[in-house]
C-alpha cells in the first residue's frame, strides 16, 4: 500500500467562468478513462488524486463547453470555462426553478425567448403565448383591448371548476384571477386576467410545462399545468453585459373589417314590417308601414324614452317611417392604435447584477372609449454577499 500512495499525488484549482470570471459551483472534474472525479464546491474549487504520472482532467457543466486538460507535472490547474451556446438552448427550467437539460426531461414542455414574444408585440402576456406551445389552447373574451383569455393546457379537466395553469413569476406564483372593470355591462363587460399585470418586454423566458409529473411539486395548483415566466430583473444570468441600456418603441394599428350590409330593406319578413331582427322587412320608400293592426308602428325605441330622455325622437308612439342608416355599423368603429415605449437598464459585476425595465403601454381599442394604459416598473437584481450567501 505505502508503494500505491507514492504514486499518487493531489492537483487543485478553481474554474470560473469566461465571460465574467465568476466561480462556478458543480463543475464535474474527472480523471480521463476511469471513475475517479469530483464536484466544484460553492467557490469554485476543487481537489482531485491523480497518479504521479499526470492523465487528463475532463470538466463538464451544463451550458458550458466540456474540456480536456492535460495535468503534466502541474499540482494547480485553474480553468476558466467558456459557454456553448447551442448547449444552452436546451436547457430549460423546471419545476421550482431548477434548471435540467432538455433530453433529460420525462415530459413535455415548450420554451418561449424574450426574442420570440418580441417578433410577436401583444401587450397580454396570455395572449402572445398563442401558437407557441403544442397542447395549449388560448381562447379570447373578446378582440377589445384590455379584454381577457383563457389558457388550458392538455385540454379541459374539469367540468365546473377552475381549469386556468398557475403561473410562477421568478419563483413566485401569482393570482391569475380576472379584474372585474365594470359590473353593469351598460358600456360592455371588460374581465382583464391579471397576468395582463406583467410586461412582455421585461420577460426573458416562459416554460410552459405540460406534464403531469412536471407539476407533481406544485401540488394540486399545478393540476392543470404550469407557466414559469422569468423576467429580466429576476434573472440570474451569467453572462450578461457590465453595463446594458435599451430603448424600445412600437406602434401599431388595428382595423376592424365590416361586411357588406343592404340598405334597402328594413326589419320584418315578406316584406311586412317588424321590430325584430332580420332583414327582409318594408322596402325604405320614405313612408310608414302599417302593421298587422292597421296602425303604424311605434320608435322601436319607444319603451325606452325614460331611460334615454336625451333621444325625444324615441318617444314617437306612431308613425314611425323606417330608413336606412348605411353607415350606421361602419361608425360604430375607429382605427386602434396600440403604442408600448420600454426602457432596460442592466448591470453585472463579480459582486453581482442590477436591472431596472419601465415601460408604457397606451392601447386604444377600434371601439370608441375603449381605451388601456399601463406602466409598469422593475426592480430587481442578485447579490453575492459571502461565499454561501447570496
Amino acid at each position: 500500500m505505502s508503494n500505491v500512495w507514492a504514486q499518487e499525488r493531489i492537483v487543485s484549482g478553481k474554474v470560473t467562468a469566461q465571460e465574467d470570471g465568476s466561480a462556478l459551483p458543480g463543475v464535474n472534474v474527472v480523471l480521463k478513462g476511469t471513475t475517479n472525479g469530483v464536484v466544484t464546491n460553492t467557490e469554485g474549487n476543487y481537489q482531485l488524486s491523480v497518479p504521479e504520472s499526470g492523465g487528463t482532467l475532463v470538466l463538464s457543466f451544463i451550458g458550458f463547453t466540456t474540456q480536456e486538460i492535460n495535468i503534466g507535472q502541474r499540482a494547480v490547474i485553474d480553468v476558466q470555462m467558456a459557454m456553448d451556446v447551442q448547449q444552452l438552448t436546451e436547457v430549460v427550467v423546471t419545476a421550482q426553478g431548477i434548471e435540467r437539460d432538455r433530453k433529460a426531461l420525462g415530459y413535455a414542455s415548450t420554451t418561449v425567448s424574450g426574442t420570440d414574444l418580441a417578433n410577436k408585440p401583444e401587450p397580454d402576456l396570455g395572449r402572445a403565448l398563442q401558437g407557441r406551445s403544442p397542447g395549449v389552447q388560448i381562447l379570447n373574451s373578446s378582440g377589445i383591448a384590455g379584454s381577457g383569455s383563457k389558457i388550458n393546457i392538455r385540454g379541459i379537466s374539469s367540468v365546473s371548476g377552475n381549469t386556468q395553469p398557475l403561473w410562477i413569476v421568478d419563483g413566485v406564483p401569482i393570482n391569475t384571477g380576472n379584474n372585474d372593470s365594470n359590473k353593469d355591462y351598460v358600456d360592455g363587460q371588460i374581465g382583464p386576467n391579471r397576468f395582463f399585470d406583467l410586461d412582455p418586454n421585461n420577460v426573458e423566458s416562459i416554460n410552459i410545462l405540460r406534464g403531469l409529473s412536471a407539476t407533481t411539486l406544485y401540488g394540486s395548483l399545478g393540476r392543470n399545468g404550469v407557466i414559469l415566466v422569468t423576467t429580466k430583473t429576476g434573472s440570474h444570468n451569467k453572462n450578461a453585459r457590465k453595463f446594458e441600456a435599451s430603448l424600445s418603441q412600437s406602434l401599431f394599428i388595428t382595423e376592424a373589417i365590416v361586411p357588406e350590409l343592404q340598405n334597402k330593406w328594413g326589419n320584418g319578413y315578406d316584406g311586412d314590417y317588424g321590430e325584430f331582427f332580420s332583414n327582409w322587412g318594408n322596402v325604405f320608400d320614405g313612408t310608414s308601414p302599417v302593421t298587422s293592426g292597421g296602425g303604424t308602428p311605434p320608435h322601436p325605441f319607444y319603451e325606452w324614452r325614460a331611460k334615454f330622455p336625451e333621444f325625444p325622437e324615441f318617444a314617437q308612439a306612431s308613425g314611425y317611417i323606417p330608413k336606412a342608416y348605411p353607415n350606421n355599423v361602419k361608425d360604430m368603429f375607429r382605427k386602434g392604435t396600440s403604442s408600448n415605449t420600454s426602457l432596460s437598464l442592466g448591470g453585472s459585476s463579480e459582486f453581482g447584477n442590477l436591472n431596472f425595465a419601465y415601460s408604457h403601454l397606451d392601447e386604444k381599442g377600434y371601439i370608441e372609449h375603449n381605451n388601456v394604459q399601463r406602466d409598469n416598473f422593475s426592480l430587481g437584481g442578485n447579490a453575492n454577499l459571502t461565499v454561501n450567501l447570496k
